[in-house]
């Protein structure tokens, strides 16, 4: 007698099952995490695990600096915003092309896009009126390249790879001088906004 119900439960288990997974509502894992599990999976001791997780977050840190400078070509109708965000693009550019030939000859699986919190950030400053998005853009840049600085400080202390340290060092400097211009110009607009 019970065993002609555990068929129909049986199934009824594996159609939920079935329909669990597939349902909208399942987190995807996003290119960040893969990468980083692929790291993890492959490489030999947790020293590259740590640089390797430097170079995923970097590669996802330029992808979304170069679609927020792509951003400012468009949105902004500040000159000074445009000239900046060019020397963005190129700059981070340049640098996504030597992260990935440095992933590609270590073995670093590397992001496709920049990180699910970017895409929030990218898309909340879509979302800013023309009048508010530059003030908001040099913020959020001002804010990612502090950041930024603060993680190739640490990484550069930390890895014994002679490559990697090169790269920091020659990177910092753009970094620092991206800043600076970034917070000129935010003080060009809290100027004209007190007169």
């Amino acid at each position: 007698m019970k065993s002609k119900y555990i068929l129909p439960l049986l199934a009824t288990a594996l159609i939920l099952a079935s329909i669990i997974s597939c349902s909208p509502f399942k987190k995807e894992e996003n290119s960040v995490d893969i990468a980083k599990a692929e790291n993890d999976k492959n490489l030999g001791t947790r020293k590259d695990e740590k640089d390797a997780d430097f170079i995923v977050d970097a590669v996802a840190e330029n992808y979304a600096e170069i679609k927020m400078a792509q951003m400012a070509l468009v949105a902004s109708t500040s000159e000074e915003v445009k000239e900046i965000a060019r020397t963005l693009e190129a700059d981070h550019t340049k640098a996504l092309t030597e992260l990935k030939g440095y992933a590609n000859k270590n073995g670093i699986s590397i992001p496709m896009e920049e990180s699910e919190k970017a895409k929030i950030k990218i898309e909340d400053l879509s979302e800013k009126g023309v009048e508010d998005f530059d003030r908001k853009w040099c913020s959020l840049l001002i804010g990612k390249h502090e950041n930024t600085i603060r993680n190739l400080e640490y990484r550069w202390n930390k890895t014994e790879d002679p490559e990697l340290k090169d790269w920091v060092n020659k990177t910092l400097p753009v970094l620092n001088g991206h800043l600076d211009m970034l917070k000129e110009h935010e003080k060009k607009m809290k100027e004209l906004k007190a007169k």
